[in-house]
């Protein structure tokens, strides 16, 4: 699965808009000047492990106010000469919970996409390493496994803190390029097979060591292709997000497939709201924390304006 050939590698470039929530068709193929976004986004703790992390969904949560939810984390774990995606070890009650959230926000909005996200600081990327080096090819088919037995829309990727000192693992970028080519390939797949789009998206926080991919993150010119959205945690360091994404669009990735966050958690319902003319919209850390916020005060916010 790793040979993928480059007549392929530019078709997954090309119309990916129409595949966001809210972006649908024509309509989505705005220009670069266009200042309209419908990409309302909102991470939700499925783990608990403090206060305002996992809260039980409710239908008077304002799920319809939200495009697409990324469920976190589950981790990399190994398992043989390879790795497999699984739910946190430690949080046993995680496969109670995603169905839980998924089964009351489906109700609510029946156009929400939910999404897996792999975490962070478990050494997840070193294990995916190993099973990329050994040929094991467990992990890109545990993660259509998962996201089959699951029922959710795809997978998304928290890029943040990977390399030789960091809590994520290490991983190289050549082979960082060929997992992200074999689950986008296998992805595919796996939709013409079940009649349904999965999503492949990434989320870096710019705090890799030794990338070689942009501004201190995994994502390159050769991968970036073969996501359907991008999310910039640009409240760690708006000045690092302009960076990025001007790196993003250096490489023509499509701005309407840029997202860009804000962080309800830690500045205690005092989030900036970042720039996000001409980008997809936006996404908020988390839904969770945005309870005590005012009944969910921004997360109605961000979908006011981006008229999602």
């Amino acid at each position: 699965m790793r040979n993928l050939s480059k007549s392929v590698v530019v078709l997954y470039s090309l119309g990916l808009l129409a595949l966001l929530p809210g972006c649908g068709g024509s309509s989505g193929q705005a220009s670069g000047g266009s200042t309209t976004a419908h990409y309302a986004g909102t991470y939700y703790p499925i783990y608990n492990s403090g206060v305002g992390q996992w809260i039980e969904p409710t239908d008077s949560m304002p799920f319809e106010k939200v495009s697409m939810i990324f469920a976190a984390f589950a981790h990399a774990y190994p398992q043989g000469n390879g790795a497999v995606l699984a739910y946190e070890q430690g949080q046993p009650e995680e496969p109670v919970r995603l169905p839980q959230l998924e089964q009351v926000a489906r109700q609510k909005n029946p156009r929400i996409k939910i999404l897996i996200s792999l975490g962070w600081g478990h050494g997840d990327w070193g294990y995916i390493a190993d099973d990329y080096a050994n040929d094991a090819n467990l992990f890109v088919a545990s993660v259509i496994q998962f996201i089959r037995d699951n029922g959710v829309d795809g997978l998304d990727i928290d890029d943040e803190d990977i390399g030789v000192d960091g809590e994520t693992g290490d991983i190289s970028q050549q082979a960082f390029d060929g997992v992200i080519a074999n689950l986008r390939q296998a992805l595919d797949a796996a939709s013409s097979a079940d009649g349904k789009q999965y999503y492949l998206t990434i989320t870096p926080a710019g705090n890799n060591d030794d990338t070689g991919g942009l501004a201190d993150t995994q994502v390159d010119a050769q991968n970036a292709p073969m996501f359907n959205l991008i999310n910039i945690q640009s409240y760690f360091d708006p000045k690092w997000g302009q960076e990025f994404l001007r790196a993003l669009k250096s490489i023509h990735y499509p701005p309407r497939q840029i997202g860009t966050g804000m962080d309800t958690e830690m500045t205690k319902c005092a989030p900036k709201f970042p720039a996000y003319q001409g980008l997809a919209g936006l996404f908020d850390w988390t839904m969770s924390a945005d309870s005590i916020c005012d009944n969910f005060k921004f997360t109605r916010e961000i979908a006011r304006r981006v008229g999602y």
